[in-house]
């Protein structure tokens, strides 16, 4: 049975996907995402950078996702609830990338990570306490395929 992948956002997904230590250097990507210079953290949902970054999450492409990821969280002022749901969701794609390199044992330790940030995350983004289910039970065989991170209420792809 295959799952149903959401897509949250128009861009175009990679061909292949970069995993340290394991994919050639050559394969990895060379631009890395720009630090946006204003982000609406109260319309976050709709952001295509983060959108984009839960499609990457979701087709297999947890390096690329964190690399999308990670300038929202740098542009997060340290207030912001939404500081602490990108963290998770970076640490998140961190664990997928480390059970895609065979590293099982660090791959848990970042979905206890992620799980810790995203109980001081209240969000009505995603519904973070089941995604911290779905990460910890995904913990126990982090072989499988991670837990799909979809948004809370439903938005057409921008």
């Amino acid at each position: 049975m295959t799952r149903a992948v959401p897509r949250y956002a128009s861009r175009p997904l990679p061909r292949t996907g970069f995993v340290p230590g394991v994919s050639r250097r050559a394969d990895r990507p060379t631009e890395p995402f720009p630090r946006p210079a204003v982000v609406d953290f109260d319309g976050l949902a709709k952001d295509d950078d983060f959108r984009h970054g839960l499609d990457l999450f979701n087709h297999g492409f947890p390096w690329e996702a964190h690399e999308a990821w990670e300038p929202l969280w740098f542009a997060a002022p340290r207030d912001r609830p939404e500081r602490e749901l990108l963290q998770g969701l970076i640490h998140a794609a961190a664990a997928a990338v480390k059970a895609k390199a065979g590293a099982l044992d660090a791959a848990r330790g970042f979905v206890d990570s992620a799980c810790g940030h995203f109980a001081l995350a209240p969000s009505t983004i995603i519904d973070l306490p089941a995604l911290a289910a779905a990460l910890t039970a995904w913990a126990a065989d982090p072989t499988q395929s991670p837990p799909l991170i979809t948004l809370a209420t439903p938005v057409a792809p921008t």
